[in-house]
């Protein structure tokens, strides 16, 4: 039985890095209202970039981590620490939060909700079969704070500078893990072949990840020179992205993406691959421009026609930034999960699943 506010909800996350899902559940966090819900984190991983943060909004955080290789009674803990915090509600956050999160909960009478990727790497047929038993999807998108992000500008220059780059040179950024999901040799391939046209443009390699002495070697073997920079892990990529002209963002799948609705927001032109929540997110021709997956020639074409046309980046980012702030704000996501939460806590059926974009 449900009782009165506020209600506990407990999150179920696999880990707390500096990861596109980790920022909305900060965000949610530090949008909830405290006189319906009482929260509490518990993460399958130690550490992570967002744990304080997150416990700096007076929200408790319990790491879960597992123990050795094979650590099976990881599950029989998280399943103590749910019934010792009694949730009304559990949020669960991408496959491995769901999975132990769903499988926690089993037979302490909890309603599930699950946040999952819109878009995600080919599943095992065990994992889709998991999903396909959802009895009800509801898309919550994600939602970004533009009042924490550099201001829009259509000049470029003065957040070069302020960035400490180099005012006249224009720029074009891949940001994301250097791994095969963001195909980071297609922006690089790309990126020889915008380099050969416009003597004026640098690029700059945003992340941190396996691939990235790889990529690297393949930087040199290009020819790209000193016009490629790999800044490794930065935590001030809105800050970047306020400098540069385009984003291209050149991944094999995404759920929705937060670099996208980032570069969106500040001004920085979109383009981006033609899967999962890119496509949601960017309009072709009317919020930024849409290719497909590895193809660094329609890349290096897409970019181009950005660099090539003043009055077309005008026309992107102007657009680009009305979509996110008249659908992608943090408040609208809260609201709505909130909103959700407030369903299903009134509702006696079964859980029902909330896609988080």
């Amino acid at each position: 039985m449900i009782g009165d506010p506020p209600h506990r909800i407990a999150y179920v996350i696999g880990e707390l890095g500096k990861g596109g899902a980790e920022y909305q559940l900060y965000e949610l966090l530090r949008h909830l209202d405290r006189r319906r819900f009482t929260p509490r984190v518990f993460v399958l991983a130690p550490g992570g970039w967002w744990i304080e943060p997150i416990r700096a909004l007076g929200v408790p955080v319990e790491e879960i981590p597992r123990r050795g290789p094979a650590d099976v009674r990881r599950l029989a803990r998280l399943r103590v620490a749910l019934r010792c915090f009694a949730p009304h509600l559990l949020h669960t956050i991408l496959w491995s939060g769901n999975s132990y999160g769903r499988l926690a909960a089993l037979g302490l009478g909890i309603p599930v909700v699950i946040a999952a990727e819109r878009v995600v790497p080919a599943y095992r047929g065990w994992q889709v079969m998991v999903e396909r038993a959802l009895e009800q999807i509801e898309v919550i998108p994600n939602g970004i704070d533009l009042g924490r992000l550099p201001p829009f500008s259509l000049d470029r220059r003065g957040a070069r500078s302020a960035a400490g780059l180099r005012r006249d040179r224009r720029l074009v950024a891949g940001v994301g893990r250097l791994d095969a999901q963001k195909d980071f040799p297609t922006f690089l391939r790309a990126a020889a072949m915008i380099a050969a046209e416009f003597p004026d443009v640098d690029f700059l390699v945003v992340g941190e990840g396996g691939e990235r002495a790889a990529l690297e070697a393949l930087a040199r073997r290009l020819g790209l020179g000193a016009r490629v920079v790999f800044t490794g892990l930065r935590h001030d990529v809105p800050r970047l992205l306020a400098a540069v002209d385009v984003l291209a963002l050149t991944s094999l799948y995404e759920g929705f993406p937060n670099v996208l609705l980032e570069a969106m927001a500040t001004g920085a032109v979109a383009v981006a691959t033609d899967v999962g929540g890119c496509r949601e997110l960017v309009t072709s021709g009317e919020t930024g421009l849409l290719v497909p997956p590895r193809a660094p020639a329609a890349v290096a074409a897409a970019v181009g026609r950005v660099l090539r046309d003043p009055a077309l980046v005008r026309r992107l980012a102007t657009a680009a930034r009305q979509r996110v702030e008249g659908t992608f704000s943090v408040d609208v996501m809260a609201r709505r999960t909130m909103d959700a939460y407030l369903r299903r806590l009134d509702a006696t059926r079964a859980p029902a699943a909330v896609a988080a974009a």
